[in-house]
């Protein structure tokens, strides 16, 4: 049996009630939709900025929040120089 394509894609679909984040070099300034790495977390955001250094970005890192409906906020900005590994679960969550 094959199912149908529409209700896979209504029963996949996530809804954006939820606050998102987004990553790109703050060197870009202006939020860039199409260029950052979108994360469901704030964790996911600093994963992928060490991602982002793994990759040649040696540069500060902007991490925006995106809320429901609404433009996206710089949220947080990790300098070139700081480590990502030393940033504890608890001082994630004052962040989300």
């Amino acid at each position: 049996m094959i199912a149908d394509p529409v209700d896979y894609s209504q029963e996949t679909k996530q809804t954006m009630d939820q606050p998102t984040y987004a990553v790109q070099p703050a060197a870009w300034g202006n939020f860039d939709g199409w260029g950052c790495d979108y994360t469901p977390t704030i964790d996911a955001a600093y994963k992928s900025c060490k991602i982002w250094r793994e990759m040649g970005e040696s540069g500060d890192m902007m991490i925006w929040r995106i809320l429901p409906g609404g433009n996206p906020i710089r949220w947080v900005r990790v300098y070139a120089d700081e480590s990502i590994e030393s940033v504890t679960t608890q001082e994630l969550a004052l962040l989300s």
